[in-house]
């Protein structure tokens, strides 16, 4: 089901893509994973950088995503807890969890370490994480809450894109499809140094 997901998906009020490049070209040393999931008209999104690339790496995103994968129904900090545990041993991930309420664009985030989280459109925001690294060391996680607007995009960018963007200097990017973002964002402000991942979600559209 995850293989699937990971292509995009649109709804009536939502269209998510997942892109993602690994440093070397190969799919099988993607330290850099996510997925999206869409279940009784709410969202569940994570996306996750295990710290360093190559194939080590992209094992332990592997095990990282089959354990979120199982327990995505979780509350977000229950979650992260356990997914602490679940990579104790590895060498750790940054990870960021959102869950979207489908009917009045609630959304709940849980973010530790340097994944890059923002909403752009009606207001433009970014969603702050806590410092950490999952699997090594972390705080109690904390659980915050925002609104989507009709309009809104959700963007979520692993270290291997370029933090800051002016998007002003690229007016019509956001009026794309998701896919063409995602794959956009990394193939323009992909730093070149490191796995790259992007997941875009439109809402409302």
């Amino acid at each position: 089901m995850i293989d699937q997901i990971n292509k995009g998906f649109e709804t009536a009020n939502i269209d998510y893509h997942i892109a993602k490049r690994s440093l070397t070209g190969w799919e099988d040393e993607c330290g850099d994973t996510g997925f999206v999931v869409v279940y009784d008209n709410q969202c569940f999104l994570v996306l996750l950088d295990v710290l360093g690339h190559g194939k080590e790496a992209y094992n332990v995103a592997l095990v990282a995503e089959k354990y979120l994968s199982e327990h995505y129904r979780m509350g977000l900090i229950e979650m992260m807890n356990g997914l602490h545990e679940h990579l104790k041993g590895t060498r750790g991930a940054v990870a960021a969890l959102c869950l979207i309420n489908l009917n009045d664009g609630g959304l709940c985030y849980a973010g530790i370490g340097n994944i890059n989280t923002r909403v752009m459109g009606y207001k433009n925001f970014l969603l702050m994480p806590q410092e950490g690294i999952v699997g090594y060391m972390i705080r109690s996680p904390k659980e915050r809450q925002f609104k989507l607007c009709y309009g809104d995009t959700l963007i979520l960018t692993s270290d291997g894109v370029r933090e800051h963007i002016n998007f002003e200097d690229y007016p019509e990017l956001l009026k794309r499809p998701a896919k063409k973002i995602a794959n956009e964002m990394i193939n323009l402000f992909g730093k070149g140094n490191d796995d790259s991942s992007c997941i875009v979600l439109r809402y409302g559209v």
